[in-house]
């Protein structure tokens, strides 16, 4: 016959609810394998002495682990998920019958007790210490890349800059602006320009009343956002990550970050990388001549737009270098004297005179211009040494290892609700960034950690059994022989 369930529910319910966690559940490994109770210690000078006792930092940790580690980028619904979820409230280490925090804390301490306060980043150095002091990182080959992350804020946000400034001053940077060189300009804001009801707005000229920090940025085949810049230094051994940093789209100020983050790693960790991987937007030759000035060989590829510039043309190889007057001679005889170093593209330049090249018979095969110039980087030397990188096995390793940089982009993207910003200004994109990298490092460790433990009971399994087989295979066959004797005996004797 067919069952009913009746909904009637017991008066008391007794259940311990650790026992409802798998064994092996993130939550269960990350609670076994990652001691979380230096938060009160990190937290400790941010709350008074006195007064009303708050609510555990260690809880609100660990309530936003959860909603990082599975993509709940709403605290409110944070909340409601903690409160109905048994898991959830095992692992914040709140009972069936204690109250789960009001969202509304999360956004008061954010603002007030933990506001650029650092908290955040040591966390996040807390638990690359732990990776480096069980062995997960060995920091002699890093990688560095950069993603832009979607602000919260539209472009119907922007608004022109007004700066408050005496007459004097106004006058004053007029003149600067016209007579600025027109080569002065940031190429990157002027490929971000974009019109907005009938009107050109760019970086330069609006900014963002919702999210003043957000910057006008995209990829190629892309359409233009305000956006954030998020940056990352990984470890290669396992991909931990072991820098963040929140910065500005724009080429320059990833380059920037990246060099940031390197230098901070050094000296919080005090361990020096060997090599550090990029791909071939952080070709500038001041971040190549940093890195090689702390002693770290640049694995990045050089973009040499020489070779597709001198198309056509003599290249600079058929030009003689006269050392003694800093100069360079044509192939016609002609002297190209030192014109300076170029401001934007930090080149040194040389140029030969109108009067040389209108009468000279290889004009044609020389030069498409009024008159030939050669130039050559001011940092040449140490982009030449990452060029002979380029040839090493070292080298190619390091770039396959580079492109699992990516994946990490693409994990916090997908699972951890990092496609769009869940605050605005800068301060509060760090802490989604620090966080984020703070669950995928607490993931990696677990695993790892995990599946040591595993291999190590493996392999205890594996010695027992061989150390045991043999005394196993010798009572078997003593008990085979031992049945024979008497099968043989029973037909001799018991039938006669």
């Amino acid at each position: 016959m067919m069952g009913k369930k009746t909904k009637q529910s017991p008066l008391f319910y007794y259940i311990n609810i650790g026992n409802m966690i798998p064994e092996n559940h993130i939550l269960r490994l990350i609670n076994k394998y990652i001691d979380l109770s230096f938060i009160r210690k990190r937290t400790k000078h941010l709350y008074s002495h006195t007064g009303r006792p708050s609510v555990d930092p260690e809880v609100l940790l660990r309530m936003l682990l959860v909603g990082y580690l599975y993509g709940i980028t709403s605290e409110r619904r944070l909340c409601e998920e903690v409160s109905m979820h048994l898991g959830y409230r095992w692992f914040a280490g709140l009972s069936l019958d204690d109250k789960v925090p009001d969202h509304s804390v999360f956004s008061k301490n954010r603002h007030n007790r933990f506001k650029e306060s650092g908290i955040f980043q040591d966390i996040f150095d807390e638990i690359v210490k732990r990776c480096i002091d069980k062995g997960l990182v060995s920091a002699a080959h890093l990688s560095v890349d950069g993603s832009l992350i979607k602000a919260n804020a539209s472009i119907g946000s922007m608004e022109p800059i007004v700066i408050k400034m005496s007459t004097a001053e106004y006058a004053d940077s007029l003149e600067r602006e016209n007579g600025t060189d027109k080569d002065d300009t940031d190429a990157a804001d002027s490929q971000n320009d974009m019109k907005q009801k009938g009107r050109k707005i760019s970086n330069k000229t609006h900014r963002s009343k919702t999210d003043p920090d957000a910057r006008l940025a995209r990829k190629p085949h892309t359409q233009t956002k305000l956006s954030h810049l998020d940056n990352y230094l990984m470890d290669n051994k396992n991909r931990i990550i072991v820098g963040v940093k929140s910065d500005i789209p724009g080429k320059k100020s990833e380059v920037d970050s990246a060099f940031d983050m390197i230098k901070e790693f050094m000296h919080k960790f005090k361990m020096k990388p060997e090599t550090v991987g990029a791909d071939k937007g952080y070709c500038s030759g001041e971040f190549i001549h940093n890195l090689l000035g702390l002693g770290i060989a640049p694995h990045i590829p050089i973009v040499d737009s020489r070779k597709r510039n001198e198309r056509g043309i003599f290249p600079i190889d058929r030009f003689s270098w006269d050392e003694e007057n800093n100069s360079y001679i044509c192939p016609a005889g002609k002297i190209l004297k030192y014109h300076g170093i170029h401001k934007s593209s930090r080149q040194f330049v040389w140029r030969a005179s109108l009067k040389d090249c209108k009468a000279c018979r290889l004009k044609q095969e020389c030069t498409k211009d009024r008159a030939r110039s050669l130039s050559r980087h001011i940092y040449q030397n140490d982009i030449n040494i990452v060029k002979e990188y380029a040839e090493t096995k070292a080298y190619r390793t390091s770039i396959r290892k580079r492109k699992t940089i990516e994946s990490l982009f693409g994990e916090a993207k997908e699972q951890m609700g990092l496609r769009a910003c869940k605050f605005r200004r800068r301060w509060n994109t760090e802490e989604q960034f620090l966080l984020t990298a703070v669950v995928q490092n607490i993931k990696r460790m677990v695993r790892l950690f995990n599946k040591d433990r595993k291999d190590a009971a493996e392999n205890r399994i594996d010695r027992e059994n061989q150390t045991a087989l043999p005394v196993g295979n010798a009572v078997f066959h003593s008990l085979l022989i031992y049945c024979r004797i008497v099968l043989v005996f029973i037909r001799k004797y018991a039938f006669t």
